[in-house]
């Protein structure tokens, strides 16, 4: 007579298997994330150098112009899915090396959103973000709450070499993550550096831009002075998201 065989039921969850929570049921896996077909618009304009520092942490050095950015981009990733997501960046440079400070990214997905900021630091919330094409102009709106908070535009007015982007793939974060205990010290708090890499931009239009932020008691993009819109793209892209790294504990330091 044949020995029915059981299955061995673990005593206890193993945390050296753990990545992502819940662990019954993971929200993300590990990067890296490959992100295909991708379409983005970008505005890059000054600011006012003294108004932006207060939200760039040392050892990074803000640009001494207040240069910034927004781009605004319908992502296809592995891991994540499709996504928009509207992210705002400060030119900044640590130890000399030219990198783009994550200021503040509003989307629409929770894996992205958990994944990112939980992994790289990204300082995400979910929001809404409406990106279409008009009389050869991208439009593209950000909001939050039922508030619109961005609103900005890309004529499309001439495609260019791809090479026209400049600019560099590297991103600073500022990660950090509270203590279970009210008043404790942050678990967490800490600068990452994370490079985009295998970036191929592809099909590149540039044009004069505009840029407007709404004010709002919650999401505090009006307080970020517009001195002047510089220009404007709308290209398609691939590229990888890879592990980053800690270039500076602030627990440590």
């Amino acid at each position: 007579m044949a020995t029915r065989k059981t299955r061995t039921v673990k005593a206890g969850a193993d945390p050296r298997e753990a990545y992502s929570m819940p662990y019954m049921s993971p929200l993300y896996f590990a990067p890296p994330m490959e992100y295909r077909d991708n379409w983005s618009q970008h505005v890059t304009f000054r600011s006012d150098p003294k108004v932006i520092s207060r939200w760039i942490p040392k050892p990074l050095v803000p640009d001494p112009d207040g240069l910034m950015f927004m781009l605004t981009s319908n992502f296809f990733a592995t891991g994540f899915g499709h996504y928009r997501e509207a992210t705002l960046c400060a030119h900044a440079k640590f130890k000399g090396k030219p990198v783009n400070f994550a200021l503040f990214l509003m989307l629409d997905n929770d894996m992205a959103i958990c994944g990112g900021r939980e992994i790289w630091g990204w300082p995400k919330k979910m929001g809404t973000i409406e990106i279409d094409e008009n009389d050869a102009v991208v439009q593209t709106r950000v909001g939050r709450g039922g508030v619109e908070l961005v609103r900005a535009n890309v004529a499309l007015n001439e495609l260019v070499d791809a090479n026209a982007l400049g600019g560099t793939a590297a991103y600073v974060n500022w990660k950090f993550i509270p203590s279970v205990k009210n008043g404790a010290s942050p678990d967490v708090n800490q600068l990452t550096l994370t490079e985009f890499s295998n970036f191929v931009p592809d099909k590149v239009y540039r044009g004069p831009a505009t840029i407007e932020f709404d004010r709002s008691p919650s999401d505090h993009y009006s307080e970020i002075p517009v001195v002047e819109v510089i220009e404007g793209f709308y290209y398609s892209s691939n590229f990888t998201l890879e592990d980053g790294e800690v270039i500076h504990d602030f627990l440590k330091s």
